[in-house]
């Protein structure tokens, strides 16, 4: 056993011989992406889908557009992808003393792409809503709906996935739909 950082704990007998110093703890293992490549990033497409329901939220019907709307959701998404890769990248680099490589920044985007298809569902929503006429106001609020649903059914398929039933799938599900609820406490807040 060691001893914490500043005390003296002496662990030896006064016949033992000193021991080597320990060896330093190994370096954190590679960004996920190293590990599971080739496996979908579930957990930057929820951070897409709740991103961009955010970004919905903020939106006011009385002072942008349809257009505006989808053209600052649709960049700001954009903007989230590649500041997330990039962190993602940052870190990895740090942690592993690598360099920055054109081909360790597409393939950090590459895994990071689930950002953009978690954020589909509600601006999709919005573009049905316009295409069918719909105001701007009720197309935001149709999209954060799809949001909720769309946060309940992963927290759902999750708890699935880890063999929940009863009432712990249930717990998870109201999880989702406290995130979701957030966000549409959000829209509250801002109009």
């Amino acid at each position: 056993p060691f001893a914490k950082p500043g005390r003296t704990t002496n662990y030896m007998s006064a016949s033992s011989t000193p021991s080597p110093t320990p060896a330093p703890a190994p370096a954190s293992p590679p960004r996920e992406a190293d590990q599971d490549r080739g496996r979908y990033n579930l957990g930057s497409g929820v951070y897409g889908l709740i991103t961009v329901s955010v970004l919905i939220a903020a939106e006011s019907p009385t002072a942008e557009t349809y257009l505006e709307t989808v053209a600052g959701v649709v960049l700001a998404t954009l903007l989230y992808w590649l500041a997330h890769a990039y962190s993602e990248l940052v870190g990895w680099r740090v942690r592993t003393h690598e360099r920055l490589t054109r081909e360790g920044f597409r393939e950090t985007l590459r895994w990071e792409l689930p950002i953009l298809v978690g954020a589909t569902p509600p601006l999709l929503a919005v573009l049905i809503a316009w295409v069918a006429g719909a105001t701007l106001g009720t197309a935001i609020s149709v999209a954060l709906w799809t949001s909720v649903v769309a946060i309940v059914v992963t927290e759902v398929v999750a708890g699935r996935k880890a063999d929940l039933a009863g009432r712990d799938l249930v717990i998870q599900a109201v999880v989702g739909a406290a995130i979701g609820l957030l966000i549409l406490g959000l829209r509250l807040l801002l109009h």
